[in-house]
């Protein structure tokens, strides 16, 4: 694991301390806390990496779903679960949650209103009776269509100021930085998840 720069080390060092002592005691350590508080560091959190990634996604998201509400008769999770399927082909719900990062009964929520919908097909898989295969359905492929040009306006939009060399230079860079962090995950072991740890649920159905 990297070391943190010396200074920082040691004022989380002096921290853990502080906040070690009892607050009864600490309340009136009025030079200690000066001590402690005074010289900790700034974090310009809007310009880091991880955060900019973070507002980018959300930011876009909601606006895909403004752009497509009153238009379009499916919740931002529910595209997803097609685009999934559409993007990696017939796959298994197990693998479909892990994915999308979703609790099994997220998943089925999402599912059995595709199926409703005569978007989805879910079938036995012949090599492993436990499991079911997803399918997508012709009548998807429609919706497939009108994802894909919500997409594009929202795209268009975020990318309105740049040039088309930066846009080519901006999924370069991007795509260097997916290589970097699928190589990093693929060599640090997840850690073992309780039970009641069962992943993060969506409620967007």
């Amino acid at each position: 694991m990297p070391q943190l720069p010396s200074e920082e080390r040691l004022w989380q060092n002096d921290k853990r301390v502080y906040y070690l002592i009892p607050p009864g005691l600490r309340k009136g350590c009025t030079a200690l806390r000066r001590h402690f508080c005074k010289d900790m560091p700034k974090i310009d959190w809007s310009s880091r990496f991880g955060t900019l990634v973070h507002d980018v996604a959300r930011v876009h998201s909601r606006l895909f779903d403004r752009r497509a509400r009153g238009n379009f008769d499916l919740t931002r999770a529910q595209c997803r679960v097609l685009v999934m399927l559409h993007r990696y082909g017939v796959q298994t719900q197990a693998e479909l949650a892990e994915r999308m990062e979703l609790t099994p009964m997220a998943l089925v929520r999402l599912l059995d209103r595709l199926r409703e919908k005569g978007l989805v097909r879910r079938e036995r898989d012949p090599n492993d009776k436990r499991a079911h295969l997803l399918y997508l359905t012709e009548a998807s492929e429609a919706k497939i269509d009108t994802i894909v040009a919500f997409a594009n306006v929202t795209e268009r939009e975020a990318l309105a100021d740049l040039t088309p060399a930066e846009r080519i230079e901006l999924s370069r860079l991007l795509g260097k930085v997916l290589t970097n962090l699928t190589r990093a995950e693929a060599e640090c072991p997840a850690p073992a998840r309780r039970t009641e740890e069962a992943g993060p649920a969506s409620s967007a159905e």
